[in-house]
């Protein structure tokens, strides 16, 4: 891994006493002491329930993402890292003074940056106040407003052929528009990505290690699907005519390795029985030299059964990723549009344009991670991650440039513009975005009647602050969201499926959850 690489992680709360200094591909510890002096800072503000939830907000915003939920130093960007980063249950980090960690925040070093500038001395102090009493144990499901269970039923006309119902209420959830709870209904899985909800009412579950699994009846199968399935699993989807011919897409990301550089990949093959079956790789895009960790790659079919993959930003040549995105000669930060069998659909934006990859359909994207069909108009809608904030929701046009770098939110991780531009003419503005950084996952639109007052509502992981959202749409625009689901995980996929339930696949804790309307008993 490169220097550059490693400095992308900004937000790396580095507290404990060592430092990570690169020469070259060399990694190195050397110890990492604060002044003398520093063991008089102390803290002026009283630490409330309010001073605390002030610091895990700007904790879930900066520093989570290397240093995990709960501060074990597990954040899915830290593990890129050479040296991870600190866990703050240790004793060498614990046994610190407090002046001189909130020295060490404020100043940086190596590949940590100085928060003097990006937080007030206030702010600094409140994170340091929120990191002192994080437990070891993330809470798994702790939401914002728990109510009594014995107010509560589930209603009689509901009922689901993929997983039976609870026969007993566990969880009251208030929200703005209705109650619910918290189904767990799949639990042990190990970094999952997406799931597929099949015609016959089991579900595919992928797994990064390569573990395409089966749920039947409520149960994981204790064998995954057999054939030739791929490590470095991402996203699944069926074939739109699956009842008949029982196609299965796949993607998947292939690391770096020397000589050869990395790959993100687009397959399909057949399910026969429990077992997939002439298997093809369609599409290949590389090679890159970033690691695929924080990669996504999505998919998804529109009406006419044309298939849409998306490619993220990458490092493909000597320039800075961001330089490739903007280049239709390349697939880096590209959504691509292919007939069901990989081969270019003739009525392509840029089929016949000179120097132009055929297969493109949009640009200008930086890290998409959600690609779905809109369930009413048929349109492809996509999610993506920008830098420091930037979180992105658009609406793909055909041959639209969506901006990145040239016209973004976002601004660097040190606090730096990116660009002075949000919008420009012949760039496509955003339907949603948000700012801080929600890091979306995958989503979905729900249209029905299981969840009152939530018809035609957005549903979207907030992975970095470990919460679900809502976004209201009125007129085709947004005009509200609700955080839902405070303290629950990095969802990873959100899916509303064919019996009419949300269901959240959680990627840290490895569950799917399943979210169930609740009605009030009348006195």
């Amino acid at each position: 891994m490169n220097w550059n690489r490693r400095i992308v992680v900004f937000f790396a709360f580095v507290a404990g006493a060592t430092l990570t200094v690169a020469f070259g591909d060399l990694a190195i510890q050397e110890p990492w002491k604060a002044p003398e002096w520093t063991d008089g800072l102390k803290s002026t503000l009283k630490v409330t329930p309010e001073l605390l939830a002030e610091g895990a907000q700007i904790y879930n915003t900066n520093c989570v993402t290397c240093h995990g939920l709960a501060g074990n130093g597990d954040g899915i960007l830290g593990k890129e890292l050479p040296i991870k980063p600190a866990n703050f249950h240790t004793p060498v980090v614990r046994d610190q003074k407090d002046g001189a960690l909130f020295w060490k925040m404020s100043e940086g070093r190596g590949a940590m940056p100085s928060y003097k500038t990006l937080l007030n001395t206030d702010q600094r102090w409140k994170v340091l106040a929120y990191i002192r009493q994080l437990s070891p144990q993330a809470k798994l499901e702790k939401a914002v407003n728990l109510l009594p269970v014995a107010n509560y039923v589930i209603p009689k006309n509901l009922s689901s052929k993929y997983i039976p119902l609870p026969k007993k209420i566990t969880n009251a959830v208030g929200s703005e528009s209705l109650v619910f709870m918290v189904d767990t209904v799949i639990t042990q899985l190990v970094r999952p990505w997406s799931m597929a909800f099949l015609p016959d009412n089991s579900i595919l579950i992928t797994e990064r290690s390569g573990k395409l699994k089966i749920v039947r009846d409520g149960i994981v199968l204790p064998n995954p699907i057999a054939g030739n399935v791929p490590k470095g699993l991402r996203d699944v989807k069926i074939h739109p005519q699956f009842v008949k011919n029982r196609m299965v897409y796949l993607s998947y990301y292939i690391e770096p390795a020397k000589p050869d550089g990395g790959y993100t990949v687009l397959m399909r093959g057949r399910l026969d029985g429990d077992k997939l079956v002439d298997e093809t790789i369609i599409y290949k895009a590389g090679p890159f030299k970033d690691g695929g960790e924080t990669y996504g790659s999505r998919i998804a079919f529109d009406k006419a059964g044309f298939l849409y993959f998306t490619v993220g930003q990458r490092t493909i040549d000597e320039r800075h990723r961001w330089k490739t995105v903007q280049d239709k000669s390349n697939p880096s930060g590209k959504v691509l549009r292919f007939n069901d069998d990989g081969t270019i659909p003739r009525d392509n934006p840029f089929v016949d344009s000179v120097g132009v990859l055929p297969e493109i359909y949009t640009f200008g994207h930086r890290q998409p991670q959600g690609l779905i069909r809109h369930p009413q108009t048929g349109e492809i809608w996509e999610s993506e991650h920008g830098e420091m904030g930037g979180s992105e929701v658009n609406r793909l046009k055909s041959g639209g440039n969506y901006g990145w770098p040239d016209v973004t939110y976002s601004r660097n991780y040190d606090g730096s513009l990116i660009s002075p531009d949000t919008a420009r003419v012949g760039m496509e503005s955003p339907m949603h975005h948000w700012v801080p950084s929600i890091a979306p996952s995958d989503f979905d639109f729900y249209y029905g009647s299981t969840y009152p007052g939530w018809n035609g509502n957005l549903f979207i992981g907030a992975m970095i602050q470990g919460k679900l959202n809502r976004t209201v749409f009125k007129d085709g625009s947004p005009v509200h969201d609700e955080k839902l689901l405070d303290g629950i995980g990095r969802i990873r996929d959100v899916k509303a499926a064919p019996d009419g339930f949300l269901y959240l696949m959680i990627e840290d804790t490895g569950k799917i959850v399943r979210l169930l309307p609740l009605q009030k008993i009348k006195n």
